[in-house]
């Protein structure tokens, strides 16, 4: 665990206070229609990335409330969310769809080589250790599988707020008032217990999944979002293409 914790309860703990502060339901139902354009990118470029197929076992990571679970194209579905209280929204908005496990993204609880489809969507940057989970995901992920993972790119993110704040458009551009999602002054305050980049993203892959594919997330020249493809390798032996 980071050393910000001193077990899996005290980082459960603080989850669920941000879970509290920061409610995905605002986030995902943002009033901006620059932010729901870059959510909506990012989540068709994570489905047509990870190809599901209605034959194929797909394991959600970090499922969060449900959002995308619930739109997920194809495919025999499962998510997995510590916090209960977004256990219980995904429930709801997932029904029949899905069956939801509570557990830790850094000690799945399945067997190696469960799922066909494994993916993880703006989670890494919320917990504890990073590399576990992506470990846990090579782990569950069968042999020929496919893994696609997402994450913020802070520092861009973090510019373009500033522009926009000194710019004095925040409320015109973000379309924010009271009662909105209450939107960070940084990408790495609060929830956020890491920074990820492109490289800094594709340094932490374990051997065990191959980087098939890079895709910034609304445009290669404003890559706010990095959606990674992997495909789940016998042996050690990482390539990639963007």
């Amino acid at each position: 665990m980071s050393k910000r914790f001193s077990d899996q309860r005290a980082f459960k703990a603080w989850n669920d206070v941000m879970v509290a502060r920061f409610d995905p339901d605002r986030f995902h139902e943002h009033p901006s229609p620059f932010v729901r354009y870059v959510e909506n990118t990012r989540i068709r470029r994570t489905f047509a990335l990870l190809a599901a197929r209605p034959e194929h076992r797909v394991l959600e990571v970090g499922c969060g409330a449900g959002h995308l679970l619930a739109r997920l194209p194809a495919g025999r579905r499962c998510g997995l969310d510590l916090s209960d209280v977004l256990l219980h929204k995904a429930a709801r908005r997932a029904g029949r769809l899905a069956s939801l496990v509570q557990g830790d993204a850094q000690s799945l609880p399945f067997r190696a080589g469960a799922w066909d489809r494994v993916y993880c969507s703006e989670v890494l940057e919320h917990l504890a250790d990073p590399p576990a989970a992506l470990a846990e995901i090579a782990r569950v992920v069968r042999p020929g599988g496919v893994a696609v993972v997402s994450v913020p790119n802070e520092a861009l993110i973090n510019l373009l707020k500033a522009v926009v704040r000194r710019s004095g458009l925040q409320r015109v551009v973000m379309r924010t008032g009271p009662g909105d999602y209450a939107m960070p002054e940084r990408m790495d305050d609060e929830w956020h217990l890491h920074a990820f980049d492109r490289a800094a993203l594709l340094a932490i892959m374990p051997p065990g999944l191959r980087v098939a594919r890079v895709e910034a997330i609304p445009f290669a020249w404003l890559p706010l979002r990095y959606v990674v493809r992997c495909e789940r390798a016998e042996g050690g032996a990482r390539g990639e293409s963007a």
